[in-house]
C-alpha cells in the first residue's frame, strides 16, 4: 500500500511525502510523474492543483492525497525536483503539510486535524534508470494533532539521515539505511473522565532494510498480493530510551516510569520463514499507585531476549517454527517483595526465566487463499511435532528445568501427542513450605500438592530434588516414571 516510501517516513509513520518510488527517466518532470505514479497501485486518490515546468526544475502545487474511503486527507502546498549543477537531482518539500483523519466510527472519535513540519529536508537523487539512489537529510521533523478534545499526539525527530536504493526489474526492491539522532513521542487521551498522558524519548535510532515493493495491493483481498518467496529484512538498533506514563482513573493516579539501554532487533522473511527477534539490556521500571494503597515499586531486568520464527506457505511439507523468551537477572525491590513476603522468608535472589520451544508446522492452504474476513474458518496451520528445548525458571530458591520432544497425530481432534518430557525441580518442597508459612498457600492445599507430587515425581540427586519423565504414546496413554496416569 505504501510501497517505495522513504524509510525515514515509513519507520516513523508521519507521511507519504518523503516517498521515493522507482523512476525511469532523469528529467525532473518525469521524476515527479514517476514519484506519484506509485499511488496508482494503492487505495489513494491524487489531485494536483497546477504544475510549473521550467528548464532546471519541476514544481507541483496544491497537491491533495486522499484515501479512497475519504477518511484520511493530506494537503501538500508544493513539492519540487531541481536539477543540480554538478549532476543529479534534488527533491524538496513544503515546510508544513496539513492533514486530517477520521476513525472508522465517528461516534467514538471526531475528525482529527494534524500538521507535519520539516526543517531543511532534502532528498538528493542519483544513479541510473532502474537503480536510483536517494540520500535524505533533515534537521528536524515533527508531527502533531490539532484541536482535539480526546487525543493529542506529537512526535519530533532530529538529526535524520537516510539512504535508499530502488531497483526495478522482475521484482522491484528497496534497500538502504537510516539514522535518527533523537526521537521524542508525547500523547494524551481523555475518555469518560479518565486521562492518560505519556512522554518517551529514544536516542540514536538506526537501522538497515531490504524489502520488496508490491504494486498490486487490494483492500478487498489484503493477503492476495503476498509472495512468501520474496525475502525482506528490517533491522534496527537503539542506544537508550525512556518513558513516563501517568493515568488518572477511578482507582486513583498511577505513574509508570521505564528506561532501557542498548537494544537491537530484526524482523523479516528469509527462505519463506518469517522471523521477529530482539535483545534489550538494562530495563528498569518504577510503578507508583498510592491511590490503590500500594507503596512505590521497582523492578529491573539485566537482559531480555525474544525470538519468533514461523514458516510461510509450506503446504507440501512441514518446516520448523520457534518461540523463545528469556529474562535474565530480574530484580524486585524490597517494597515489592514485602507485599507478599513481609517476613523475608523467601531468598531475594535474581529471577531467571527461559522458554525455548520448537515446532514443525505445515500450512493447510496458501496465505493468499486465506479469507481474513471469515471468522469461522479453522486455523489454517497444523502442528506436526514439538520440542521443549527449555522451560526453565529460577525463583525464590527453586529451580525448574524442563526439556522434551513430542510428535503430534493430526488425523484426529484433539491431536494425540507421542513423546517424552523431562522435568527437574530443585527446592520445590522448600518453596512450598515457605509459601504455606506466609499464608499464600493453605496448609491443606500444600499437603495435597505434596501427595500428588509422588504420582509425577521421584527423588533425584541431593536434598529436595525431584525428577520426572512424562511419556506419551500414540495410543493415548500417558505415564510418569513408568507409572500409568492415563
Amino acid at each position: 500500500m505504501f510501497a517505495g516510501k522513504n524509510i525515514l517516513a515509513v519507520v516513523c509513520g508521519f507521511s507519504m511525502i518523503a516517498a521515493t518510488p522507482a523512476m525511469s527517466d532523469a528529467q525532473s518532470t518525469q521524476i515527479l510523474e514517476e514519484y506519484f505514479d506509485v499511488l496508482k497501485s494503492a487505495p489513494i486518490v491524487l489531485e494536483v492543483g497546477d504544475k510549473d515546468d521550467a528548464d532546471r526544475y519541476t514544481q507541483w502545487n496544491n497537491i491533495t492525497l486522499r484515501s479512497d474511503n475519504g477518511q484520511t486527507q493530506i494537503a501538500v502546498p508544493w513539492i519540487k525536483v531541481s536539477k543540480k549543477l554538478l549532476g543529479g537531482f534534488e527533491m524538496t518539500f513544503a515546510e508544513q503539510i496539513d492533514g486530517v483523519f477520521q476513525s472508522p466510527d465517528p461516534e467514538v472519535l471526531k475528525p482529527v486535524k494534524f500538521v507535519i513540519n520539516n526543517q531543511n529536508m532534502i532528498v538528493d537523487i542519483n544513479g541510473k534508470d532502474g537503480a536510483r539512489e536517494y540520500n535524505s537529510t533533515f534537521d528536524e521533523m515533527t508531527f502533531g494533532t490539532l484541536d482535539s478534545d480526546l487525543i493529542n499526539f506529537s512526535a519530533k525527530m532530529t538529526g535524520g539521515t537516510g539512504t535508499q536504493l530502488l531497483q526495478a526489474g522482475d521484482m522491484d526492491r528497496s534497500s538502504g539505511s537510516f539514522n535518527i539522532k533523537n526521537m521524542a513521542i508525547d500523547y494524551s487521551m481523555e475518555i469518560e473522565g479518565e486521562t492518560v498522558t505519556s512522554s518517551s524519548m529514544v536516542q540514536s535510532f538506526a537501522g538497515n532494510f531490504d524489502i520488496p515493493i508490491y504494486n498490486d495491493f487490494d483492500t478487498e483481498n489484503p493477503t492476495g498480493f503476498f509472495d512468501a518467496s520474496r525475502n525482506m529484512v528490517f533491522e534496527y538498533s537503539v542506544d537508550s530510551g525512556s518513558s513516563k506514563t501517568a493515568m488518572n482513573s477511578a482507582v486513583g493516579p498511577i505513574q509508570l516510569n521505564a528506561a532501557f539501554g542498548a537494544s537491537t532487533g530484526i524482523f523479516g522473511i528469509k527462505d519463506e520463514v518469517a522471523t521477529v527477534e530482539g535483545v534489550t539490556q538494562g530495563l528498569a521500571y518504577e510503578v507508583t499507585a498510592t491511590g490503590m494503597g500500594l507503596p512505590p515499586m521497582q523492578f529491573s531486568i539485566s537482559d531480555a531476549v525474544a525470538k519468533i520464527a514461523f514458516p510461510l506457505d509450506n503446504v507440501d511439507e512441514s518446516k520448523p517454527a520457534a518461540y523463545k523468551i528469556a529474562l535474565s537477572g530480574l530484580k524486585l525491590s524490597e517494597p515489592l517483595w514485602n507485599m507478599f513476603d513481609p517476613k523475608a522468608l523467601l531468598p531475594r535472589d535474581d529471577i531467571d526465566l527461559d522458554i525455548d520451544l520448537v515446532a514443525s508446522l505445515r500450512w493447510l492452504k496458501k496465505i493468499s487463499d486465506v479469507d481474513v474476513k471469515d471468522t469461522d474458518q479453522e486455523l489454517p496451520v497444523a502442528v506436526e511435532s514439538a520440542e521443549i528445548k527449555a522451560f526453565n525458571l529460577k525463583i525464590a530458591g527453586a529451580d525448574l528445568q524442563t526439556t522434551g520432544s513430542v510428535l503430534m497425530d493430526n488425523s484426529q481432534f484433539p491431536p494425540i501427542p507421542d513423546g517424552t518430557v523431562n522435568i527437574s525441580l530443585k527446592g520445590g518442597y522448600g518453596l512450598l513450605g515457605k509459601l504455606t508459612e506466609l499464608g499464600l498457600v493453605r496448609a491443606q492445599n500444600a499437603a495435597m500438592i505434596q501427595g500428588m507430587s509422588t504420582m509425577f515425581f521421584i527423588p533425584g540427586d541431593g536434598e529436595d530434588h525431584l525428577v520426572s519423565v512424562i511419556t506419551m504414546t500414540k495410543d493415548g496413554h500417558i505415564s510418569a516414571n513408568g507409572k500409568p496416569l492415563k
